[in-house]
């Protein structure tokens, strides 16, 4: 009896055991496939590539990126400043407009349509606004402005750009955040926005889909740039835009301006601490805009793919707490 006993389990154990080793080696063939095929890059020299936000930061980085490679990049600016620097950064066009400004977005796509003789390889989203401040203090056109540059103007620019697109079957990049699969509190008008662009870019990419037209995501943690360097300091400018609407409002009672000049002061400090290498984003985008099979997202930086990961992946009671203990401020005073 101990025998036949014996002899089965034996066989349990070296099924399990093959089984085991199969999956392994299974999964080492897989990884070995995939890197492979992440190191597959398209030729995108003489390509004509669209990046917008390229004034400073990951944008910049992405225009002096993809002029090595020998693109053709419009590098679309809000600033004549900027839009000198993206020039000298390699960029072959850098119009300066609002985004904001439906009626330009239409102008600066029929013109790079004309550019491209209607084949675009690419349109990389790279630009956004941001407008920080709790919610007692938000005024809501605060909250239209931020989608008018994160959301809506994405959206009409890659509608206008479909046809040059549907062309050359390229591919359409947007440039979301962690905040756009996690948020975060005192930030509500751009995570909103990228909340949406995170929809927007799901419903695109399985229309595209049958046009051969790909379509990744980017979700950079904070990074070195100067958007991120303003963060905190900008939450007075949305304190006084709502001080200055509602300057006897209730909302002046849970959140002071002593409180919050405090408040920046310590939160820039550990903002500067954290932020990584823009390097992280301007790599996966790059590569977003040359891989042969390109992801269809990419969490940029070790943040994202630590913390955030996690917290996207937990059950919503944890991540609530984890929130409230390390990133929500408890208000200085309670409402009455």
């Amino acid at each position: 009896m101990f025998t036949g006993n014996g002899e089965a389990l034996m066989s349990v154990v070296l099924v399990l055991g093959y089984t085991t080793l199969g999956i392994l080696a299974l999964c080492a063939v897989n990884l070995v496939y995939k890197t492979l095929q992440s190191r597959s890059r398209h030729d995108i020299s003489g390509q004509w590539v669209v990046v917008t936000g390229c004034d400073s930061g990951i944008g910049q980085g992405v225009v002096t990126a993809l002029s090595k490679r020998g693109a053709k990049v419009v590098a679309c600016c809000y600033t004549e400043n900027g839009a000198s620097a993206a020039r000298a950064a390699g960029a072959s066009w850098a119009p300066h407009f609002d985004l904001s400004d439906d009626a330009a977005v239409r102008d600066v796509a029929e013109k790079i349509q004309t550019q491209s003789h209607g084949a675009l390889w690419c349109v990389v989203h790279g630009a956004g606004t941001v407008l920080p401040g709790f919610v007692d203090y938000q005024p809501i056109n605060f909250y239209r402005e931020v989608m008018a540059v994160n959301f809506f103007a994405p959206v009409l620019l890659t509608q206008k750009l479909l046809s040059a697109l549907r062309r050359a079957k390229g591919r359409v990049v947007l440039v979301s955040s962690v905040d756009g699969i996690v948020s975060l509190p005192g930030n509500a008008p751009y995570d909103a926005s990228k909340f949406a662009i995170e929809a927007y870019a799901d419903a695109l990419r399985v229309e595209l889909s049958f046009c051969g037209v790909g379509v990744s995501v980017i979700n950079p943690a904070t990074m070195r740039t100067p958007m991120a360097d303003s963060f905190f300091p900008a939450h007075r400018k949305t304190w006084d835009a709502m001080a200055a609407a509602e300057p006897e409002g209730d909302w002046q009672t849970l959140w002071p301006e002593s409180w919050l000049n405090q408040y920046v002061e310590k939160n820039a400090q550990q903002l500067r601490s954290i932020a990584e290498d823009p390097a992280a984003a301007v790599n996966d985008i790059v590569h977003a805009v040359t891989a042969v099979h390109p992801k269809l997202r990419y969490l940029s930086g070790r943040l994202a793919k630590t913390l955030f990961y996690a917290l996207w992946l937990m059950p919503e009671s944890w991540s609530l707490r984890f929130k409230r203990l390390t990133v929500q401020p408890r208000p200085p005073r309670s409402s009455t």
